[in-house]
């Protein structure tokens, strides 16, 4: 099988649309097919861009017509959580309402209706996509394979890797291993900068950790494997990271992922 790859389309269908033709895709009967290759997604369908609906409408059907393989974002998590309110405090939301929030996932909420049954029936839909997807030769993610946190997550996931009713309420359960698991698989691998190490982000929060190039072996050091910008990069430590601060991609196959 062969597989075109994207990420993070974050509403824009018109770019998705464009490069689907531009891959020899065609549309029949309402959806994008091709006849001898399948998308592969990595999430983050929806925030930001003006088409929401259409964006995940098209990838919805081609993920059910079979032309489609999509897994799990970090927005689709978002979006999980903003709508569902925990079990044992129902007027409070899995994930917090706050203006920052909000303002992320602003442009679905419009969208869909907050509230509304369609807005039910998309989060539903979310929650039936896959942490990750593997074959032979092939690892898809949406911002670290992290095999020990992939472990952790066997007990919250059915068959297909997508949350059970468990694991949707455990993955915002901050403290629990879940949590902590699906931050990193859909967020990325954080580390703590050695004492009195920081900086300003481009929102001016000082931060005191950052996430990092887990997928290069050559980041072995501080200063090479942090996610920041370059005028960053040349203030933090030319130092080695500790070994548990670093994970050993084992190349047992390829793996792709967005976010990024």
């Amino acid at each position: 099988m062969r597989f075109d790859i994207v990420a993070d389309v974050h509403g824009h269908a018109s770019k998705l649309t464009a490069l689907l033709s531009k891959l020899g895709y065609k549309l029949k009967n309402g959806t994008w097919q091709h006849q001898d290759r399948t998308l592969v997604s990595v999430g983050d369908l929806i925030d930001r861009g003006p088409e929401q609906l259409e964006t995940v409408q098209i990838l919805r059907r081609m993920r059910d017509e079979g032309f489609a393989l999509v897994t799990m974002g970090n927005h689709e998590h978002n979006a999980i959580g903003w709508f569902l309110t925990d079990p044992n405090e129902p007027s409070r939301p899995l994930r917090a309402h706050s203006a920052k929030n909000r303002n992320q996932h602003q442009a679905f909420l419009q969208a869909a209706g907050e509230g509304s049954p369609l807005h039910r029936e998309l989060v539903e839909w979310f929650m039936t996509l896959p942490l990750w997807w593997e074959t032979d030769g092939l690892r898809v993610i949406h911002a670290c394979w992290h095999p020990r946190e992939i472990a952790v997550m066997r007990d919250f996931v059915n068959q297909e890797a997508s949350l059970t009713k468990d694991g949707v309420y455990a993955s915002f359960a901050k403290g629990h291993p879940a949590h902590n698991a699906v931050e990193i698989l859909l967020k990325g691998l954080e580390i703590a900068l050695p004492a009195g190490v920081s900086f300003f982000d481009k929102d001016g929060h000082e931060r005191t950790n950052t996430r990092i190039r887990w997928w290069d072996d050559a980041a072995t050091t501080y200063r090479s494997a942090a996610l920041v910008d370059p005028e960053t990069t040349a203030l933090l430590p030319d130092i080695e990271l500790g070994p548990e601060d670093r994970l050993d991609y084992d190349h047992a196959a390829s793996v792709v992922f967005g976010h990024y």
